[in-house]
């Protein structure tokens, strides 16, 4: 080999070293999401670029939970994609939806990569893109707000509850202690065909009627011991897109057996329930100024 030779491959050598330095570092593993005790909701934060145009992060879902992701970002160009890792299979991609919120039921656990990316094209050199994507893993437990404590006025057999189901909220929950003797009745009053209520003897865990199978919006059961029941009145959370709520009303009466007075839609006596901390967290305005 000739100096000359020699002398150019140094050059080159050079040259792709220094090229190399000047070129940012990317990682190459994705962001492992991990979830506060108690809370189904977490966020990451961060910004893309043209020169950092992706960031990846995964989540485990067990079975029986709803994977939901929101994207908050004042720049329309950014979009994310997820991939259900477990059986190698792409679910969503917002830049062809326009969505910025997406969710999925898990009939079994599952493992997820949520994929946020901008199109380098679409950016400025030098311009970057804040966002933050909050992703929440909920069931219908993770949604109940604590249980409501029903009371009756003196002299009246009924009394009535009355709220709203989401997707962050799809369960109310209601306790009724019923004496020896008396029926426990039940009224469903809603519009949504996707509201359900069940009851639960707490005596034994028994679930004696659960009107998503049964089709009825009324139902009474006798008593022979003093017992105390548990009313829920849920909704399936995949079936209430985000933005949408389900209204309904609970009616819910005592009264002695084969003595059963009409229900009427009177002013709710239950002892007011405090909101579970569930939803998601919210971000004002830019994510990052």
């Amino acid at each position: 080999m000739s100096p000359l030779c020699l002398s150019r491959s140094v050059v080159a050598a050079i040259a792709i070293t220094v090229l190399g330095a000047a070129l940012p570092a990317f990682a190459d593993s994705s962001v492992t999401v991990t979830f506060q005790p108690n809370n189904p909701w977490t966020q990451e934060v961060d910004k893309v670029s043209r020169m950092d145009d992706s960031h990846d992060y995964t989540v485990e879902v067990a079975a029986g939970k709803t994977l939901q992701i929101n994207l908050v970002t004042r720049d329309p160009n950014v979009f994310f994609t997820v991939k259900n890792d477990t059986h190698g299979k792409k679910l969503v991609d917002t830049y062809q939806t326009g969505a910025t919120t997406w969710s999925t039921p898990n009939a079994e656990a599952a493992t997820y990569t949520i994929h946020v990316y901008v199109q380098p094209e679409a950016m400025q050199r030098g311009e970057a893109a804040d966002y933050a994507l909050q992703i929440g893993r909920y069931g219908q437990s993770d949604m109940r707000v604590p249980a409501t404590a029903v009371t009756f006025e003196e002299g009246k057999a009924w009394t009535q509850g009355t709220g709203t189901l989401d997707a962050q909220g799809a369960a109310r929950d209601y306790t009724v202690a019923i004496a020896a003797g008396q029926t426990l009745a039940v009224n469903l009053v809603t519009r949504s065909p996707e509201v359900h209520f069940k009851v639960q003897d707490q005596a034994n865990g028994n679930t004696l009627i659960d009107s998503a199978t049964s089709n009825v919006t009324q139902w009474s059961t006798p008593a022979a011991t003093a017992t105390t029941y548990t009313i829920s009145v849920y909704a399936d959370p995949a079936a209430l897109p985000p933005g949408s709520r389900a209204g309904y009303a609970i009616q819910i009466g005592h009264y002695a057996q084969n003595n059963a007075p009409p229900a009427v839609a009177g002013t709710a006596a239950l002892s007011p329930a405090t909101a579970a901390s569930t939803a998601p967290p919210v971000a004002a305005g830019s994510t990052r100024d």
